[in-house]
């Protein structure tokens, strides 16, 4: 089990002087992009924010996510700073520079500590509610933070998109709370994966792919919870030796995501926290 000095990330804080080090900012620019957000619209302007980094789907961009209320709206109303970059462009169109995507024109892992960064001298976030999501390509983008960088964060709540081949021979960045959602019907990112561009990549298969998060909590191998959430059938590793749970949600659906599966997975990050507090970037 990872061990973090609450006093220590406090230290690193730049709300815990009662001070913020940046002014707010929309959009804001930093060195290789830009992000967009959205504020609760009863925020106190001094009340510690939860923070959700929403990435988009492929093609989109950060305002897509801003400007929906089934994005904003609901996340603003959990009491979260919407934080939505946008991707990077690349051959392909704006997406994401995750393991196996077709495009790799930037470091997405820097630039997304260095979103949370940035976003954190702006506005005085709670540690312990840093939970990054998306959709479609932008899910994939999730899972590789969540087997990459775990320890930024305490929640992950990806829909639709997960790993690329080749997958992750293991999840060495410690143990998730990952709550991923999907279509039984998904013919965009199938279930099971599939070939795009003539075979050259190929969508991971989202079971073997939560393999790698079961193994890194330690679960065991069947779920020991299962529920119905929202239209969602909900299969919940909670039984592991290390900090975490993984959960499996399906609908009877297509590529989508709803504003009721996005509130039910945001309140699911709010108590199934994967850390005691995040790690400064």
């Amino acid at each position: 089990m990872r061990r973090w000095v609450f006093a220590a990330v406090a230290a690193l804080w730049p709300w815990a002087g009662g001070a913020l080090a940046a002014a707010p900012c929309n959009p804001c620019q930093i060195d290789g992009g830009v992000y967009h957000v959205t504020v609760p619209p009863d925020w106190d302007g001094r009340s510690k924010l939860r923070l959700f980094l929403y990435l988009h789907g492929w093609r989109q961009h950060g305002t897509d996510a801003t400007g929906d209320p089934n994005i904003a709206g609901v996340a603003n109303r959990l009491g979260f700073l919407l934080v939505a970059p946008d991707g990077a462009e690349g051959p392909h169109g704006t997406g994401w520079s995750h393991v196996g995507s077709p495009d790799t024109v930037r470091d997405d892992r820097a630039f997304l500590r260095a979103v949370l960064a940035d976003a954190e001298h702006r506005w005085p976030i709670d540690m312990e509610a840093v939970v990054a999501g998306g959709f479609s390509q932008g899910a994939s983008m999730v899972w590789d933070l969540a087997c990459y960088e775990a320890p930024y964060f305490t929640a992950f709540i990806p829909f639709a998109g997960g790993f690329w081949q080749p997958l992750p021979v293991a999840c060495a960045s410690g143990p998730v709370a990952l709550r991923h959602t999907h279509g039984l019907h998904d013919h965009m990112v199938p279930i099971t994966g599939r070939a795009i561009l003539g075979g050259a990549f190929r969508q991971g298969d989202i079971f073997e792919g939560l393999q790698r998060f079961r193994a890194e909590d330690r679960c065991e191998a069947e779920p020991d919870r299962v529920s119905e959430d929202a239209d969602l059938t909900c299969s919940r590793w909670t039984q592991c030796d290390a900090v975490g749970e993984v959960a499996l949600c399906l609908h009877d659906g297509d590529h989508s995501m709803v504003a009721p599966w996005l509130a039910a997975s945001l309140r699911w990050a709010i108590g199934a926290r994967s850390l005691p507090a995040r790690a400064a970037p």
